[in-house]
């Protein structure tokens, strides 16, 4: 490393020593946990209090009707999904929602963030691709993924920039899924152009103790899992250990992991406190690739075939995390120390033969990458009506990537990459909170980020590239409360989005006759989006609210990702205007009811042509049923709208529908799961580009709809034993 990569390694140590000498401060995070009062005399709203003063809100704490349960009494957790009091488009998904939503891992529980479609374009293992607020934002490169303090986005990845797989975590010990739309928030960073998305693990005292579960289903899913949640310990304290195996609905889908957590409270006492986190995990599976719209239309094959039998892939991760809170009267601190390791294989082919004619166009993609990082958010009051918030990231990246040429037989025959990346980034977002009013909150600041770049090409020679690249984005929310019942919300701000490491090695002037598909990947410049958004929310009473916000997102120069050659294509500049609506009723402390509705218009701003990727319009309809009796259920159904695709093509609307109902009797549980109960033959991913399959049709460029079989009917029966 640099001299200078030594000073700001230095430097940031000493920043981070400041924080922690600083008298007085003591931790809540800001992804905290909003529980709904049960049902009965009138409850308090549950958001957070508008604090008439300046002294730090507190953390919320669990639902009073979380105690421990006694032998034969089922308890009910309630906690809705709904705003936090900072933007209007902010969501908590709380633990009783996510207890009975139809879910095959962890990934599925971000289907429950409103206006958010995820797509599963390879299988069970590869990362999802992710659409919201009008983005296609492929595996991750528009939205910022945590698992609490630990990033999981990827940069400079060799498959995707801002590669997401959290197929890792283990949903038995999701407590939360928090989700913020735009880019309004001090700690949101890197890749959070169109939202960010946290989880919060821990088991609730409901379920503490220790469970068993085995689940079986019609793909011969087989998933065991074994959560041990000591009863006496706190909510954070568990140890959670889970194996998979599953044949998948088509061909080439066969998936299998298997991956441990385990998360304990090591001190607590004072106000302060401090959780170390663990997980390992290891999975391969194949990797079926797109079937042409016209194959299949015409019987050439089916529409769950694929026509690569031998591709696939393999992913294995490593985290270790430490995280320390620390509150008093007037301030709070959070610092959050992880380290992770990664390996990531993908041998894939979605051009037949298109781009080497009698060899095939398959490749294989290998990256090894070890990350060390530290966050630090500090809040400290400075009066009446001002607080002082100051947040911090550092991270560090050495990442080894080297992508082949295979032959049909799976032998190499070239490389088109080889390379080894050092990346650190360092950002740092100063801000003031002020309540002048019980009725009135302003919150801004100005968030600055540093990526410093060390890139060694191995296929020019070993030469060296460096490159640096600063954004500054500011922030500013502000909500205004009128008797308790409405709030009104208005927020910028500035996301943005780092370049990848690979376009450092871009040549300035390029040689005669030399192949620069190797140099893609973009421009080495930062994407930044500009957010705006207006929003109300309504509570009259504890049976229902309702919610809408207005929003506007420009990009100077929008990043469009393409499926063939796995780089990022920069176009014009691009806006996007939308609207989302929700409403949700609670008619009883044991039921929940919801639709949301995200309509959008992306377009690019020189030629008026629709930004090709994701949909227009989704609706949303989930359900959640905890009955004190023990009966359990959960509703999940969307509809999509047609979406606009590359080269001027259209995908087609759907709609699907899961289902889930069960039963819990004192130590025992049991749960049925419908997948697709009305059986749509859905194309759950749907892109246009030119391919060459079949060797007896001449090969064109012409691009042509290919998709991904979405899952048909699928079933899965659940037992669990609780001691």
């Amino acid at each position: 490393m640099s001299a200078r990569g030594l000073v700001r390694l230095s430097t940031l140590a000493a920043f981070a020593g400041a924080l922690l000498a600083l008298p007085g401060p003591a931790l809540a995070s800001p992804w905290a946990i909003h529980p709904v009062a049960p049902r009965g005399p009138k409850a308090p709203a549950p958001e957070p209090p508008v604090a008439p003063t300046n002294v730090v809100e507190p953390e919320p704490t669990p639902s009073s009707d979380a105690g421990t349960p006694t032998r034969g009494e089922t308890r009910v957790i309630h906690v809705h999904s709904r705003a936090d009091g900072r933007t209007a488009s902010s969501r908590r998904i709380g633990a009783a929602t996510i207890s009975t939503t139809p879910k095959r891992s962890a990934e599925d529980l971000l289907r429950l963030v409103p206006g958010m479609l995820i797509v599963q374009h390879g299988n069970q293992g590869k990362g999802y691709q992710f659409y919201v607020r009008g983005f296609d934002a492929v595996h991750g490169s528009d939205v910022e993924l945590m698992l609490d303090d630990v990033p999981l986005n990827e940069p400079s990845n060799i498959h995707a920039h801002g590669y997401l797989d959290p197929a890792f975590i283990i949903p038995e010990v999701v407590r939360e899924v928090s989700a913020d739309k735009g880019a309004f928030r001090l700690e949101q960073g890197n890749f959070a152009t169109a939202a960010s998305i946290r989880y919060r693990l821990g088991v609730s005292q409901v379920d503490r103790g220790t469970r068993i579960g085995y689940e079986v289903g019609t793909t011969n899913r087989h998933r065991a899992v074994v959560v041990h949640a000591p009863k006496r310990r706190s909510e954070e304290t568990f140890v959670a250990v889970e194996a998979l195996y599953d044949r998948g609905y088509g061909d080439n889908r066969r998936a299998r992991r298997a991956s441990a957590m385990g998360q304990v409270r090591l001190f607590d006492r004072g106000g302060t406190t401090i959780d170390a986190l663990g997980t390992v995990y290891t999975a391969d599976f194949g990797l079926p690739g797109t079937v042409r719209l016209g194959d299949w239309k015409s019987g050439e094959v089916g529409f769950y075939d694929a026509y690569s039998q031998d591709t696939g892939g393999g992913s294995s991760r490593a985290i270790a995390a430490l995280r320390l809170d620390r509150r008093t009267d007037r301030g709070k601190l959070h610092v959050g120390l992880w380290g992770q390791g990664r390996r990531l294989r993908l041998d894939e082919n979605y051009t037949g033969d298109l781009l080497f004619p009698g060899i095939g166009d398959r490749h294989l993609q290998r990256e090894d990458r070890a990350a060390v990082g530290l966050v630090a958010d500090w809040e400290r009051a400075l009066g009446r009506i001002t607080t002082l918030r100051i947040v911090g990231n550092w991270r560090l990246d050495g990442i080894d990537q080297h992508e082949d040429r295979l032959r049909e037989d799976g032998t190499a025959w070239a490389s088109s990459r080889d390379q080894a990346v050092v990346q650190q980034t360092f950002g740092i977002a100063p801000g003031l909170r002020l309540t002048p009013t019980p009725w009135l909150m302003l919150e801004g600041g100005t968030r600055v980020d540093v990526f410093d770049y060390w890139v060694q090409d191995r296929m020019n020679a070993g030469r060296r590239f460096h490159g640096l690249a600063v954004q500054a984005s500011p922030r500013f929310v502000s909500r205004f409360t009128i008797r308790e019942k409405w709030q009104l919300f208005a927020a910028y701000g500035r996301g943005l989005r780092s370049p990848e490491a690979r376009a450092f090695t871009l040549p300035t002037e390029v040689p005669e006759n030399t192949d620069v598909d190797r140099f893609a990947g973009g421009k080495p410049r930062m994407t930044v989006t500009d957010n705006v958004e207006l929003g109300a929310r309504f509570e009259p009473n504890d049976t229902f609210d309702v919610g809408t916000a207005l929003y506007g997102i420009w990009i100077a120069r929008e990043s469009i990702f393409d499926h063939v050659s796995g780089f990022n294509v920069e176009l014009d500049a691009t806006q996007r205007l939308g609207v989302e609506a929700d409403l949700q009723v609670h008619p009883t402390r044991w039921l929940d009811l919801g639709i949301d509705l995200t309509y959008v218009d992306a377009r690019f701003r020189k030629s008026g042509e629709p930004v090709p990727g994701a949909p227009p319009l989704l609706v949303q309809v989930h359900g959640s049923l905890t009955h004190p009796k023990g009966w359990r259920a959960g509703l999940r159904w969307f509809v999509m709208g047609p979406r606009p695709l590359s080269y001027g093509a259209k995908a087609g609307a759907t709609t699907v529908l899961d289902l889930s109902v069960g039963y819990r009797h004192r130590h025992f549980q049991i749960d049925a799961i419908v997948d697709n109960v009305i059986a749509t033959k859905w194309r759950e991913g749907e892109y246009n580009f030119a391919s060459h399959w079949n060797p007896d049709e001449r090969a064109s460029q012409l691009p042509s709809i290919h998709y991904v079989a979405g899952p048909p009917i699928t079933a899965r029966l659940a037992a669990s034993v609780f001691f």
